[in-house]
Protein backbone atom coordinates (compact mmCIF):
# COMPACT_ATOMS: atom_id res chain seq x y z
CA UNK A 1 0.00 0.00 0.00
CA UNK A 2 1.07 3.68 -0.66
CA UNK A 3 1.00 4.82 3.11
CA UNK A 4 3.03 3.27 5.84
CA UNK A 5 0.35 2.39 8.68
CA UNK A 6 2.67 1.95 11.23
CA UNK A 7 4.08 5.35 10.45
CA UNK A 8 3.78 8.33 13.64
CA UNK A 9 1.79 10.07 11.35
CA UNK A 10 -0.85 7.12 10.29
CA UNK A 11 -1.15 6.38 14.17
CA UNK A 12 -1.31 9.82 15.22
CA UNK A 13 -4.56 10.82 12.59
CA UNK A 14 -6.66 7.42 14.17
CA UNK A 15 -6.03 9.23 18.02
CA UNK A 16 -6.73 12.67 16.67
CA UNK A 17 -9.72 11.48 14.27
CA UNK A 18 -10.79 9.80 17.43
CA UNK A 19 -10.63 12.57 20.13
CA UNK A 20 -12.37 14.90 17.92
CA UNK A 21 -14.72 12.92 16.72
CA UNK A 22 -13.56 12.94 13.17
CA UNK A 23 -13.85 10.86 10.00
CA UNK A 24 -16.14 8.41 11.77
CA UNK A 25 -17.83 6.20 9.61
CA UNK A 26 -19.64 4.38 12.59
CA UNK A 27 -20.32 3.54 15.72
CA UNK A 28 -21.19 0.09 17.35
CA UNK A 29 -21.19 -1.52 20.37
CA UNK A 30 -17.49 -3.59 19.58
CA UNK A 31 -16.34 0.31 19.49
CA UNK A 32 -15.96 3.19 16.87
CA UNK A 33 -15.04 3.16 13.05
CA UNK A 34 -13.09 5.70 10.95
CA UNK A 35 -12.74 6.02 7.56
CA UNK A 36 -9.43 7.38 6.12
CA UNK A 37 -8.93 8.39 2.62
CA UNK A 38 -5.69 9.91 1.35
CA UNK A 39 -2.86 9.11 -0.79
CA UNK A 40 -5.09 6.97 -3.17
CA UNK A 41 -6.19 4.86 -0.14
CA UNK A 42 -9.47 4.24 1.14
CA UNK A 43 -9.69 2.08 4.55
CA UNK A 44 -11.76 1.70 7.69
CA UNK A 45 -10.00 1.24 11.13
CA UNK A 46 -11.28 -0.23 13.84
CA UNK A 47 -11.00 0.75 17.42
CA UNK A 48 -11.85 -0.65 20.68
CA UNK A 49 -13.73 1.97 22.91
CA UNK A 50 -14.94 2.13 26.31
CA UNK A 51 -13.13 2.14 29.68
CA UNK A 52 -11.80 -0.86 32.12
CA UNK A 53 -13.60 -4.79 31.40
CA UNK A 54 -15.18 -3.42 28.84
CA UNK A 55 -12.46 -1.42 26.78
CA UNK A 56 -10.44 -4.67 27.43
CA UNK A 57 -13.26 -7.17 26.42
CA UNK A 58 -13.82 -5.11 23.11
CA UNK A 59 -10.02 -5.43 22.50
CA UNK A 60 -10.17 -9.33 22.83
CA UNK A 61 -13.03 -9.51 20.13
CA UNK A 62 -11.08 -6.47 17.80
CA UNK A 63 -7.33 -9.29 18.21
CA UNK A 64 -9.88 -12.12 17.50
CA UNK A 65 -11.41 -10.13 14.69
CA UNK A 66 -7.53 -9.83 13.29
CA UNK A 67 -6.80 -13.50 13.59
CA UNK A 68 -10.14 -14.05 11.53
CA UNK A 69 -8.51 -11.72 9.05
CA UNK A 70 -5.15 -13.48 8.88
CA UNK A 71 -6.67 -17.30 8.33
CA UNK A 72 -8.20 -15.70 5.36
CA UNK A 73 -5.96 -14.07 3.66
CA UNK A 74 -6.20 -14.49 0.20
CA UNK A 75 -10.09 -15.43 0.49
CA UNK A 76 -12.32 -13.55 -2.46
CA UNK A 77 -15.08 -11.56 -1.29
CA UNK A 78 -14.11 -9.92 2.01
CA UNK A 79 -11.99 -6.99 2.86
CA UNK A 80 -8.18 -7.33 2.71
CA UNK A 81 -6.65 -6.38 5.60
CA UNK A 82 -4.11 -3.86 6.08
CA UNK A 83 -2.69 -4.93 9.47
CA UNK A 84 -2.86 -4.40 12.80
CA UNK A 85 -1.42 -0.84 13.99
CA UNK A 86 -0.46 -0.18 17.59
CA UNK A 87 -1.11 -3.20 18.46
CA UNK A 88 -4.54 -1.97 18.73
CA UNK A 89 -6.07 -0.43 15.53
CA UNK A 90 -7.49 -2.81 12.61
CA UNK A 91 -7.11 -1.42 9.68
CA UNK A 92 -8.60 -2.88 6.25
CA UNK A 93 -9.70 -2.31 2.65
CA UNK A 94 -12.97 -0.40 2.46
CA UNK A 95 -15.42 -1.47 0.58
CA UNK A 96 -18.00 0.50 -1.86
CA UNK A 97 -21.17 -1.58 -2.11
CA UNK A 98 -24.69 -1.58 -1.40
CA UNK A 99 -26.05 -2.87 0.98
CA UNK A 100 -27.85 -6.76 0.64
CA UNK A 101 -31.21 -5.16 1.97
CA UNK A 102 -31.66 -2.50 -1.00
CA UNK A 103 -29.20 -4.57 -3.68
CA UNK A 104 -30.87 -5.28 -7.44
CA UNK A 105 -29.49 -8.32 -10.00
CA UNK A 106 -29.31 -8.59 -12.91
CA UNK A 107 -28.39 -12.53 -12.52
CA UNK A 108 -29.75 -13.36 -8.69
CA UNK A 109 -29.16 -17.23 -9.01
CA UNK A 110 -25.21 -16.55 -10.06
CA UNK A 111 -24.82 -14.48 -7.43
CA UNK A 112 -26.19 -16.25 -4.78
CA UNK A 113 -23.80 -19.05 -5.81
CA UNK A 114 -21.02 -16.97 -5.81
CA UNK A 115 -22.11 -16.23 -2.34
CA UNK A 116 -22.04 -19.59 -1.21
CA UNK A 117 -18.92 -19.92 -2.63
CA UNK A 118 -17.19 -16.89 -0.31
CA UNK A 119 -18.84 -19.02 2.85
CA UNK A 120 -17.60 -21.94 1.86
CA UNK A 121 -14.09 -20.39 0.96
CA UNK A 122 -14.30 -18.71 4.61
CA UNK A 123 -14.92 -21.65 6.33
CA UNK A 124 -12.12 -23.73 4.67
CA UNK A 125 -10.11 -21.34 6.12
CA UNK A 126 -11.08 -22.18 9.88
CA UNK A 127 -13.30 -18.68 10.08
CA UNK A 128 -17.11 -18.66 10.43
CA UNK A 129 -19.11 -15.09 10.23
CA UNK A 130 -21.80 -16.01 12.86
CA UNK A 131 -23.96 -12.73 12.37
CA UNK A 132 -25.38 -12.85 8.16
CA UNK A 133 -28.59 -13.07 9.08
CA UNK A 134 -28.06 -8.76 9.80
CA UNK A 135 -28.35 -8.10 5.94
CA UNK A 136 -26.01 -4.95 6.84
CA UNK A 137 -23.22 -7.44 7.03
CA UNK A 138 -23.54 -8.52 3.54
CA UNK A 139 -22.59 -6.26 0.13
CA UNK A 140 -23.20 -6.03 -3.18
CA UNK A 141 -20.08 -4.81 -5.37
CA UNK A 142 -20.95 -2.47 -8.60
CA UNK A 143 -19.83 -5.57 -11.12
CA UNK A 144 -22.52 -7.81 -8.69
CA UNK A 145 -19.96 -9.22 -6.25
CA UNK A 146 -20.65 -10.65 -3.42
CA UNK A 147 -18.95 -9.11 -0.25
CA UNK A 148 -18.87 -9.76 3.28
CA UNK A 149 -17.94 -7.27 6.01
CA UNK A 150 -17.52 -6.80 9.72
CA UNK A 151 -15.94 -9.78 11.10
CA UNK A 152 -16.63 -8.82 14.83
CA UNK A 153 -18.80 -11.74 16.08
CA UNK A 154 -16.10 -14.57 14.34
CA UNK A 155 -15.48 -17.66 15.60
CA UNK A 156 -12.15 -18.78 14.96
CA UNK A 157 -11.31 -22.66 15.23
CA UNK A 158 -8.44 -23.65 16.86
CA UNK A 159 -6.23 -27.19 15.84
CA UNK A 160 -6.43 -30.13 18.84
CA UNK A 161 -8.42 -30.93 21.20
CA UNK A 162 -10.37 -27.27 22.23
CA UNK A 163 -14.23 -28.89 22.11
CA UNK A 164 -16.12 -25.19 23.17
CA UNK A 165 -13.91 -23.07 20.47
CA UNK A 166 -14.58 -25.59 17.98
CA UNK A 167 -18.37 -26.45 19.16
CA UNK A 168 -18.60 -21.83 18.49
CA UNK A 169 -17.10 -22.57 15.00
CA UNK A 170 -19.46 -24.92 13.98
CA UNK A 171 -22.33 -23.47 15.68
CA UNK A 172 -21.38 -20.50 13.34
CA UNK A 173 -20.77 -22.24 10.32
CA UNK A 174 -23.94 -23.59 10.50
CA UNK A 175 -25.94 -20.02 11.19
CA UNK A 176 -23.83 -18.80 8.14
CA UNK A 177 -25.29 -21.53 6.09
CA UNK A 178 -28.97 -21.10 6.91
CA UNK A 179 -28.73 -17.41 6.95
CA UNK A 180 -27.87 -17.52 3.38
CA UNK A 181 -30.65 -20.17 2.58
CA UNK A 182 -32.80 -17.79 4.24
CA UNK A 183 -31.76 -14.43 2.39
CA UNK A 184 -32.08 -16.50 -1.20
CA UNK A 185 -35.63 -17.70 -0.15
CA UNK A 186 -37.15 -14.11 1.61
CA UNK A 187 -37.34 -16.34 4.33
CA UNK A 188 -40.14 -18.77 2.19
CA UNK A 189 -38.70 -22.17 3.61
CA UNK A 190 -41.32 -24.11 1.77
CA UNK A 191 -39.99 -22.73 -1.48
CA UNK A 192 -36.09 -24.22 -0.62
CA UNK A 193 -35.32 -26.65 -3.79
CA UNK A 194 -34.03 -30.16 -2.44
CA UNK A 195 -30.61 -29.24 -3.12
CA UNK A 196 -30.36 -26.25 -0.81
CA UNK A 197 -32.35 -27.76 1.81
CA UNK A 198 -29.24 -30.03 2.72
CA UNK A 199 -27.24 -27.03 3.41
CA UNK A 200 -30.52 -26.04 5.80
CA UNK A 201 -29.47 -27.59 9.90
CA UNK A 202 -30.69 -25.13 12.61
CA UNK A 203 -28.80 -25.40 15.76
CA UNK A 204 -30.28 -26.26 18.87
CA UNK A 205 -30.13 -22.71 19.89
CA UNK A 206 -31.44 -21.57 16.67
CA UNK A 207 -34.23 -23.69 16.39
CA UNK A 208 -35.89 -23.02 19.86
CA UNK A 209 -35.41 -19.41 19.50
CA UNK A 210 -37.77 -19.81 16.46
CA UNK A 211 -40.12 -21.66 18.00
CA UNK A 212 -40.15 -19.96 21.15
CA UNK A 213 -40.61 -16.09 19.07
CA UNK A 214 -43.55 -18.19 17.05
CA UNK A 215 -42.10 -18.57 13.85
CA UNK A 216 -43.39 -21.27 11.32
CA UNK A 217 -41.50 -24.77 11.87
CA UNK A 218 -42.45 -27.07 9.74
CA UNK A 219 -40.11 -26.48 6.96
CA UNK A 220 -37.10 -26.10 9.47
CA UNK A 221 -35.04 -28.54 9.77
CA UNK A 222 -32.26 -29.96 12.54
CA UNK A 223 -29.54 -33.08 11.62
Amino acid sequence: MNIRINQPGFVQWIEDSLRDRENILAVSNQGTILHYRGEGEDLIVKSAMGRGALRLLRQRTLLREYEAYRRMEGVAGIPRCHGLVAGRYLVLEFIRGTPFRHAQWQDRDRWFAEFLAVLQAIHACGVSHGDLKSKTNILVTADEKPCVIDFGTAFVSKPGFHPVNNWLFEHGRRMDLNAWVKHKYHGRYADVSDEDRELLDYSFIEYWVRKLRGRPMEHVTRK
